[in-house]
């Protein structure tokens, strides 16, 4: 049973931060009962976790998604190490909204390497936003954070027309809800369903880099280059600073052109960019090569109403599909539980939650 439960992580994104043992047995642990509870319906089973083992499971996890991030950092490295001919800078931004207001804010702050491998994205961020406060009739708030990513800034100026890379891990601070959406295969269920296909982007997130260009031709210049022949050349770069012991190629899976695509292809919102699938290191990665111009655009954007109301899209067809499965609405309130560090018992329906000492 554990091995099936794996197999039917091993395709997804979130499988980065599960390939661990303790991990491997909860998440194993947790199908089984959840086909058990499908299986024989109003059956009374209970879930015994003691508070040491979700000490266990929660830092597991941590390091888990922190060895993904690594992944996603070593990575944008060695493409910033090869663009930019090893100088660049790094820098942690943060996006939000100001308070009982509509006024954006970015805070951008200098990152060591040290820093950027020893802390998640999401703590990056939000050390930095716990430096400030915002007075508001006559109040002090704290700032609440809507995105946040890593720049990889070039110290001069190269040939191939690239403004900078970034990287950006999406949904990191919903780990338990992406670990429920896995365990019910909601994104299978969605691309069966013609009437729920319309919600697959809520589910299926990815850790991103994105390569920002000059100009247009430059994005399409610098996919090919990377696709055709930088394999190569990352590899070697990788093995000569001694980066790492050992590089495997960069893979294109699949490619999504929303910048040279036919009019009525394009998105509608103006997003635009070449989008590919990569496998390296046996991971799955998204690159976005997209022009300066619609960069700019997009940050503006992140604080806006429009990247809101994505996350409310989202959350609010998690509590449909919790309405419609209760078991899976079950779930969620126990991985929320788990990963929020809120240990108490519950009961639901025929399940009970026991939290021992």
């Amino acid at each position: 049973m554990e091995d099936k439960a794996l197999r039917s992580f091993s395709d997804s994104p979130l499988f980065m931060v599960i390939d661990e043992p303790v991990l491997h047995q909860f998440m194993s642990m947790l199908t089984e009962r959840k086909n058990e509870l499908e299986a024989n319906p109003g059956r009374k089973l209970t879930f015994e976790f003691s508070r040491s083992y979700l000490d266990s499971v929660r830092l597991a996890f941590k390091n888990q998604i922190l060895k993904g991030e690594n992944n996603l950092h070593q990575l944008a490295h060695l493409l910033s190490s090869c663009f930019f001919k090893n100088k660049f800078e790094l820098h942690s931004n943060v996006i939000g909204v100001l308070p009982d207001s509509t006024r954006p804010f970015l805070i951008r702050e200098r990152l060591t390497r040290e820093m950027l491998f020893s802390e998640t994205d999401l703590d990056l961020g939000n050390h930095m936003l716990n430096n400030f406060r915002y007075n508001h009739d006559s109040q002090w708030k704290s700032l609440v954070l809507s995105a946040n990513f890593v720049e990889y800034l070039p110290t001069i100026r190269g040939t191939q027309g690239i403004n900078r890379i970034t990287s950006r891990v999406k949904a990191e601070e919903e780990i338990w809800n992406k670990v429920t959406d896995e365990i019910f295969q909601i994104d299978q269920l969605l691309r069966r369903d013609k009437q729920l296909q319309q919600y697959s982007k809520y589910v299926k997130d990815v850790f991103g880099v994105k390569i920002v260009c000059e100009t247009d031709e430059f994005c399409r210049s610098v996919h090919n280059t990377l696709e055709q022949d930088g394999l190569t050349q990352l590899s070697w770069l990788a093995r000569s600073r001694n980066f790492m012991n050992k590089v495997s190629p960069v893979e294109f899976l699949e490619t999504k052109d929303y910048l040279f695509c036919p009019p009525e292809q394009k998105k509608k919102t103006g997003w635009q960019a070449i989008k590919s699938v990569v496998r390296w290191q046996d991971h799955m990665f998204e690159i976005q090569f997209q022009p300066l111009v619609n960069y700019y655009m997009e940050l503006d954007h992140m604080s806006e109403p429009s990247h809101k109301s994505f996350k409310l899209n989202r959350d609010q067809f998690r509590q449909e599909l919790s309405r419609s499965i209760p078991l899976y609405g079950f779930y969620r309130s126990l991985l929320q539980m788990i990963f929020l560090n809120k240990e108490m018992s519950f009961e639901f329906d025929s399940v009970r939650v026991v939290i021992t000492e």
